[in-house]
């Protein structure tokens, strides 16, 4: 091919990254690109170059995901909590939602690395982990004496777990319906917004909505997998039982330190394990 077919394909294989809930078995044209990047060295340099451009990474070109595009502290493509909770209020608790929704959905290590591993939470299950977590961690804080379990010398930390509690989790209407600013309804609007962009399926109505994982997904969560808040969450131990209901192995008595969380703005967008673009 000629230098501009390449640039006009480059191109055209961005393009397809754009759409978050597309995905190459859906699209020949799509699925031969994808196959050319990950097989022409040439090729997939001028596709992170063309990415730069953007003031974006290159995450992966995955033959299931496509391509998986990531932010750059420049870009005008990244997405945060704030994009799709309105309310600064209601942030910390889907600050949360997005951090429960990945350590339910790979609770164990190995699930990252397995591309058979399909996720699949629930917004209730969701609910119950957090709530489950708030237990653990309020008996750690009064076991260490600590004011509000906040470590001495972080005084600018506010317990995330702390104001999750405080959060009805269902905050009925006089029409019986949930209120928007309840647990429940937050966690539902973070997993369709998931959902919306490639990250989750739809998978059922019980339990308030169920969903499963991508490929995408699988990909974004694993560059998170580092991240400080979402592994203290995980050193609690998560496990999963046969009816997916979450519980704790809690590891509190090994001396770890029990996990905080900043409330502050740039800790809630941190955890927001989003695509750059939507």
């Amino acid at each position: 091919m000629s230098e501009f077919e390449d640039l006009a394909a480059v191109s055209r294989l961005l393009a397809f990254g754009f759409q978050p809930g597309l995905t190459p078995r859906r699209s020949a044209e799509y699925a031969a690109l994808v196959a050319r990047c990950r097989t022409d060295p040439g090729f997939a340099q001028l596709l992170h170059a063309a990415a730069r451009g953007f003031d974006l990474t290159v995450i992966a070109v995955d033959a299931r995901a496509g391509v998986v595009l990531g932010a750059t502290a420049e870009t005008h493509f990244a997405v945060s909590v704030a994009d799709h909770i309105a309310k600064p209020d209601d942030r910390p608790i889907a600050a949360l939602a997005h951090l429960a929704i990945a350590a339910l959905a790979f609770y164990r290590p190995e699930h990252l690395d397995d591309e058979t591993h399909t996720g699949r939470v629930t917004v209730h299950h969701v609910d119950k982990m957090v709530e489950d977590a708030t237990k653990v961690l309020e008996r750690r804080a009064a076991e260490s004496q600590e004011d509000d379990g906040v470590p001495v010398g972080r005084p600018d930390l506010i317990q995330l777990w702390r104001y999750y509690k405080r959060r009805s989790s269902v905050s009925a209407t006089g029409d019986d319906r949930a209120h928007p600013n309840s647990r429940l309804a937050i966690i539902k609007r973070v997993a369709e917004y998931l959902s919306n962009n490639g990250m989750l399926r739809r998978a059922g109505k019980e339990n308030g909505g169920t969903y499963t994982t991508t490929a995408r997904y699988q990909i974004q969560v694993r560059e998170l997998a580092a991240m400080q808040m979402l592994g203290e969450l995980a050193a609690l131990g998560v496990t999963v039982g046969s009816d997916g209901r979450p519980a704790f192995a809690d590891r509190g008595g090994s001396g770890t330190e029990a996990p905080t969380a900043a409330a502050s703005t740039e800790a809630i967008e941190a955890v927001d394990p989003e695509p750059a673009v939507g």
